[in-house]
């Protein structure tokens, strides 16, 4: 199928770069037009202080996404990171309209020649898992922080995690020997700076809501264990991107509302994150993929 489709590419590409970049743009021109607070909440956010904090926090994030890109397709190709940056942001805008970031994968692939294909899937299936890594490691500290204030109910999703293991552990077997080889060709270098770049980007990401949460009346150290907590459940739930917003916005209000924070406060939050460091580089993505006059090599 993947064949039939590079086949067709060249029309499917012009195809495709109108259509997800309108999609992409009306999503999010229609979620800041049906999103609506009062005066007063969004004032406290209205300040040059907070707008630069913002954007050198969601810049950091991005930034080393980019770097985390860059340094897996080194791994078999030469890339600078002006071309790194061109395709995570193209990418990110095709997988924040496609169910479970598919589109962002798919994208990538095309981004190269066919023989490359296994090594662009694996490279961003192994750059997701050091970043998985990170999220447990916090979230389990979260949880294991906060065990004695959070609700049971938002962690029954045995079914869910029973079922992903399985798959997980079947794909595994089946394909043990590639994945074992795969690992070992792979530098001990770009191991360490894996995990080192998505500990970084895990710090800038959970500290933009650090920043607009806490309040001088509240603990930091509950306040960062219960945003670890809430990356942790986000990344366990099958989460269709479009939505993101009002799934992770719902699993904030289950964790931080009895630490003490009010409704109004979490959504207002969550909808800034979701400006700067979703809509913003889909905006980006979009824009950026009508400049790229080079010729696709299939």
């Amino acid at each position: 199928m993947l064949k039939s489709i590079r086949k067709y590419f060249t029309i499917l590409n012009y195809f495709l770069k109108y259509v997800v970049s309108c999609t992409a743009l009306f999503y999010i021109g229609y979620r800041i037009t049906n999103t609506s607070f009062e005066s007063k909440e969004l004032m406290l956010f209205l300040n040059p202080v907070t707008f630069l904090t913002l954007l050198f926090l969601s810049l950091g994030n991005w930034s080393f996404e980019v770097l985390k890109w860059k340094i897996v397709v080194e791994t078999f190709d030469k890339i600078s990171f002006k071309k790194a940056t061109y395709e995570t942001l193209v990418a990110y805008t095709y997988g924040i309209i496609t169910p479970f970031n598919s589109g962002n994968y798919l994208k990538k692939i095309f981004f190269y020649p066919q023989v490359k294909t296994k090594d662009i899937v694996f490279v961003n299936l192994f750059k997701g898992i050091y970043q998985m890594i990170i999220t447990l490691l916090f979230g389990s500290w979260g949880v294991c922080a906060l065990i004695d204030k959070l609700d049971a109910k938002i962690f029954n999703q045995q079914g869910f995690l029973v079922l992903t293991s399985s798959i997980g552990t079947v794909v595994c077997l089946i394909f043990r020997k590639k994945i074992k080889s795969y690992i070992k060709s792979i530098p001990l270098k770009i191991h360490r700076q894996l995990f080192i770049y998505s500990a970084i980007k895990y710090l800038f990401f959970s500290f933009f809501l650090l920043y607009l949460l806490h309040q001088s009346t509240k603990d930091y150290t509950e306040l960062y264990a219960g945003i670890c907590v809430i990356y942790l459940l986000s990344s366990l739930l099958p989460i269709i991107n479009i939505l993101d917003f009002a799934m992770k916005g719902s699993i904030a209000l289950f964790v931080l509302v009895p630490l003490g924070y009010s409704d109004g406060n979490i959504l207002m939050v969550y909808f800034l994150l979701w400006l700067y460091n979703h809509a913003t580089p889909a905006i980006l993505g979009s824009i950026l993929q009508f400049f790229n006059t080079k010729k696709v090599v299939l």
